[in-house]
């Protein structure tokens, strides 16, 4: 049945595709590619020489047993029916006429595909050293009306220098920039090498920065200098980025949360009317409070007490390997002024260690141990999901000196899915020598979702919280329903209400209202109508937004609040605001301006973005979320626009540099695309593909070599105007051939608009073009061959034309 021909060639021996194929199943489609086998003609016996399995991701895996069938065939021979047994739910199958051999196998030949919990990223590819820096800027303005103003401003700036797996990590804050009463502190100056699974780091940390070892919470502020050694590898990264225990701030109308931590601002941040979680993932690591003021129309509205319980307590599983630290120094702790008045000097102690964490089936966990100022302390906390609906976490800490600790948090979603309850509780007793405030705090939240009973019923929130330590309670309640969503935009109903009582039920109190409705179009577009009541009056509200794709401005909004009842007093019946978000290649960030009913005019500006250079150049991006990056050097025009495709995600790229900031301990794959966006196309060569590891402070340059492509549509003559006709004539990436007209089409690199003709013994002429508003395609109608006097001569035999 072979061939005289195939059979010699068979006899010499041939590899085919080996594709995995699942038993009872008809057809190739779902067949995955898994290796090679090599099958040769031995006399009249076709046998398999020999298999070479390929690994690829995503591709189903085979179970032990069947792989070493598969690896240990050596000179094997088909049977009559061109199948080999390899197990009771394997067998190899040759389909002799596509020269494809099958794996056809059972479910139970099948392996699990496990994914890898940890991966060693592997060498740093920055090999010359290089830096990035981070900044955030924040500046709030108020003022008053009798003249008087304030203003309070923040600047963060975060450094990494690296020479290939070595960095140096720097993180710094001034305070009340151009003030009398600016600050700077400096709060990291630290060497670190995380490679190869073990991290070692040295330097000097503020105390908040401490966290990032485990759970330490009962260190008190200050500054230590020391170092750590462990297993915990940053190449393993989780997402820590929010509180444990959500920051809400309730809103009556548009306005403003502001942050503060040992009256320190913090973060300045923007929202409509309602409850919202407070965003936290910039704020520092650890357990401590913060207070929260809510500034509605220049006023502050509310002003709160909360806790922030950020830890690295990353998700790990029982297959992982302990994760562990042993870390120590000398530790300078600040004054400290005792809830009970006592104040503790400042004082020099001696701080060591340890950190592990793990897993233990579903249970996560953490613990640290450590000993200071004579005091011994340990702390533990874990997560568990109980089921998929209960989630229980409990955090401890223990001390020497009397001080404990319990803080327990569960959330559960009830059956049928249209409700989620979260409780917390946290009570915290501080002894004769820890520098900690004692806590008692209870938060209890619902959320139901009616629209699962009824779609016609919204959803319903409630809140509250008790700080027992600062005698406040936080009554919350919010309800939302969608009342129309069509083509041409949707709205919906919003209401809420809030009382926020000071001391025991005889204690002050204020209470605040706010009803809305919500409209969005189709293109953007955002309108919201509402009545606020506070303060003894009632007030109408107006809001506004556009959002743009493109540009500069991506957003921008106004509101109007004007008194409709009650007694206003010296207060305005009229305020409003307006606000704008912005994004450049170099800064991003929000303007905010207000009009408050009382007078005062406040306004708000945040601001961030990053640099990264290198030996070979130097960059900027409005993106600051890593402290790694990619300097893209393409050397094109400065309106032209590229894409880069980073591991699947799109990144658009204007002119000759672009900065692009990425994480850090990452693995990552970078193709350069045509935009497009864009008209112009571009011959990408060298260059387009890179395969990058990236550290702390490794910063890469891209040179692809690239040509700016225009199709060019013509007409060529020579000096006389006889048309070049059935001529070859070349450009500087290529050829084309003119048609009997003299006409022709051919891709011309912009920088080399040059066409020329060869003809007689080397001579040649050349036309040189106008490309340099070209985009696309261009018609550039009749050129001249300049050197050439006439085709005519030419033209009888074309025995001196290239044609």
């Amino acid at each position: 049945m072979i061939p005289e021909a195939f059979n010699n060639a068979l006899r010499d021996g041939m590899s085919i595709p080996l594709y995995i194929h699942l038993n009872n199943t008809e057809g190739k489609s779902d067949d995955q590619r898994i290796g090679l086998a090599a099958i040769w003609l031995d006399e009249k016996s076709l046998k398999i020489r020999q298999v070479q399995l390929e690994e690829q991701d995503g591709n189903a895996s085979i179970n032990k047993q069947t792989r070493e069938k598969l690896t240990a065939l050596v000179n094997t021979s088909f049977n009559s029916d061109l199948t080999i047994p390899l197990t009771n739910d394997a067998s190899l199958r040759l389909n002799f006429q596509q020269l494809i051999l099958q794996l056809v196998v059972n479910k139970e030949a099948l392996g699990t595909l496990l994914h890898d919990g940890s991966q060693d990223i592997g060498a740093s590819s920055a090999e010359s050293i290089s830096g990035t820096l981070n900044y955030d800027l924040g500046v709030y303005h108020n003022q008053m009306r009798g003249g008087d103003s304030n203003t309070s401003s923040y600047l963060s700036l975060a450094s990494a220098t690296a020479l290939r797996e070595h960095h140096l990590l720097v993180d710094s804050s001034i305070y009340g920039l151009g003030s009398a009463n600016q600050q700077a502190d400096i709060y990291k100056v630290m060497y670190e090498r995380d490679f190869a699974g073990y991290r070692f780091a040295g330097g000097v940390l503020d105390a908040w920065n401490l966290q990032s070892l485990g759970p330490v919470t009962a260190i008190s502020s200050g500054k230590i200098y020391g170092m750590s050694w462990g297993n915990q590898a940053n190449s393993t990264k989780f997402d820590h980025s929010h509180s444990i225990t959500p920051v809400i701030a309730f809103l009556p109308a548009a306005g403003e949360v502001h942050v503060y931590r040992n009256d320190k601002l913090l973060s300045v941040q923007n929202f409509n009317m309602g409850s919202h979680e407070v965003d936290t993932r910039d704020l520092p690591y650890g357990i401590y409070d913060v207070k929260v003021d809510v500034i509605v129309n220049g006023k502050v509205t509310s002003s709160n007490i909360q806790k922030v319980n950020k830890l690295l307590t990353g998700s790990r599983t029982a297959d992982m390997p302990l994760s562990w630290q042993i870390w120590g120094g000398s530790m300078h702790m600040d004054d400290w002024v005792h809830e009970n008045g006592n104040i503790q000097q400042a004082k020099n102690t001696l701080l060591v260690g340890a950190s592990a964490s793990g897993g233990l089936n579903t249970i996560n966990w953490m613990a640290s141990g450590y000993h200071y100022n004579n005091v011994a302390v340990a702390e533990g906390n874990f997560s568990w999901p109980i089921v998929d609906a209960l989630q229980l976490g409990m955090q401890n800490m223990f001390a020497t000196d009397g001080s404990w600790s319990l803080i327990s948090n569960i959330n559960a979603t009830l059956p049928g899915g249209f409700s989620n309850v979260w409780l917390s509780r946290e009570k915290t007793v501080i002894g004769r020598s820890l520098r900690r405030n004692s806590t008692d705090n209870t938060a209890v939240g619902v959320s139901l979702n009616l629209n699962t009973l009824w779609s016609k019923l919204g959803t319903l929130s409630a809140s509250y919280n008790s700080n027992n330590q600062y005698h406040t309670h936080n009554y919350t309640v919010d309800y939302s329903q969608s009342l129309y969503s069509g083509r041409f935009g949707s709205l919906g109903l919003r209401g809420g209400i809030q009382q926020y009582s000071y001391g025991d039920s005889t204690g002050p109190s204020s209470t605040q209202k706010f009803i809305a409705l919500d409209f969005s179009l189709p293109l953007g577009n955002w309108l919201q109508t509402g009545m606020t009541h506070q303060n003894g009056y009632t007030t109408a509200n107006i809001s506004a937004q556009k959002q743009f794709d493109e540009g500069i401005i991506r957003t921008v909004g106004a509101d109007i609040s004007r008194a409709i009842s009650g007694d206003s007093g010296d207060n305005k019946t009229l305020s409003g605001g307006a606000w704008t978000r912005y994004e450049t290649r170099y800064s991003s960030g929000t303007l905010n301006l207000n009009s408050g009913a009382d007078g005062y005019l406040n306004s708000n500006m945040t601001s961030s973005g990053s640099f990264g250079w290198q030996t070979e150049g130097i960059g900027a991006s409005g993106n600051n979320e890593g402290n790694a990056g990619v300097i893209f050097h393409t050397d094109i025009g400065n309106d032209g626009k590229l894409t880069a495709q980073i591991n699947g995600r799109a990144f658009p790229m204007t002119g000759k540099y672009n900065y692009l900031p990425l994480d850090p301990y990452n693995k990552y794959d970078i193709e350069i695309l045509n935009s497009k966006n864009s008209l112009d196309s571009y011959d990408i060569s060298r260059g387009k593909k890179s395969h990058l590891t990236l550290y702390p402070g490794n910063v890469v340059v891209i040179k692809p070599e690239i040509k700016q492509m225009v199709t060019v549509f013509g007409r060529i003559r020579a000096e006389d105007g006889t048309l070049l006709t059935n001529a070859r004539i070349n450009n500087h990436i290529g050829r084309a051939q003119t048609d009997n007209n003299g006409e022709f089409v051919m891709d011309i690199d912009k920088k080399f608009p040059v066409i020329d003709f060869n003809y007689g013994n080397d001579e040649s002429c050349e036309a040189a073009l106008d490309l340099s508003q070209a985009r696309g395609a261009v018609w550039v109608g009749d050129i001249t061959c300049q050197g050439l006097k006439t085709f005519a001569n030419l033209m009888p035999t074309g025995e001196h034309n290239e044609s």
